[in-house]
């Protein structure tokens, strides 16, 4: 169960999407290397899976001591579900979380517990999927590789893949990292190194979302 906060909480479901982020955040000038960080940067809390998460929200904005906190979520499929139980947790600590999920991101408020309070839903809002679709959106259109890695992947399905086709996009992905300068680097190394772009307009309205739920210029 999460402890009181010393500074805003960002919950995001695993360790890949916490570095992953954090090295996007710092393309985009947020300066996680410099400590002490500033008070309003907050801490990347992973939760292990999407079940803890949604498990510990109410309680996590119970205990934000009147400061942001922030929740990360695959949206995986459908994202209509995903968003609901979400928002049906949130409404529970007095935070009115609209029917429908937002394109920018969703910051609300909860009276009860005086806690700025943010959903934002991975990809992009919009469309099912998960932090490697996320990714995705990070490599050039016109990479040579991420098309032969989409087809290999394909043909790797029809030789008898093990993996479930919910986890195409992640074997896509690491398809992809494999070929790399350092083949198979972790997302956030990679994202550190360049090898994924860092300005997508999802990476954008993320980076947005982040900077307006925790108040950074």
């Amino acid at each position: 169960m999460p402890g009181s906060m010393e500074q805003p909480s960002i919950r995001v479901e695993g360790r890949d999407d916490q570095y992953a982020l954090l090295n996007l955040l710092i393309r985009h000038g947020i300066d996680y290397d410099n400590k002490p960080l500033p008070p309003n940067y907050p801490k990347f809390e992973p939760s292990g899976s999407v079940e803890a998460m949604l498990a510990e929200m109410g309680t996590a904005v119970q205990l934000s001591s009147g400061k942001a906190i922030g929740f990360v979520l695959d949206a995986d499929s459908p994202l209509a579900n995903r968003w609901h139980a979400a928002r049906d947790r949130l409404r529970n600590v007095g935070v009115d979380v609209p029917k429908q999920p937002l394109a920018e991101g969703f910051i609300g408020h909860s009276a009860d517990y005086k806690a700025t309070v943010g959903l934002w839903l991975m990809p992009d809002n919009k469309h099912d999927g998960k932090l490697e679709t996320f990714l995705h959106t990070l490599i050039e259109k016109d990479d040579p590789l991420i098309g032969h890695a989409s087809n290999s992947t394909e043909l790797a399905m029809k030789l008898g893949a093990k993996f479930p086709d919910v986890d195409r996009i992640k074997a896509l992905i690491h398809a992809w990292l494999a070929w790399q300068e350092k083949p198979g680097l972790p997302y956030g190394t990679a994202i550190r190194a360049e090898y994924f772009a860092h300005d997508s307009l999802t990476a954008q309205a993320f980076v947005s979302w982040f900077k307006n739920l925790y108040g950074i210029p």
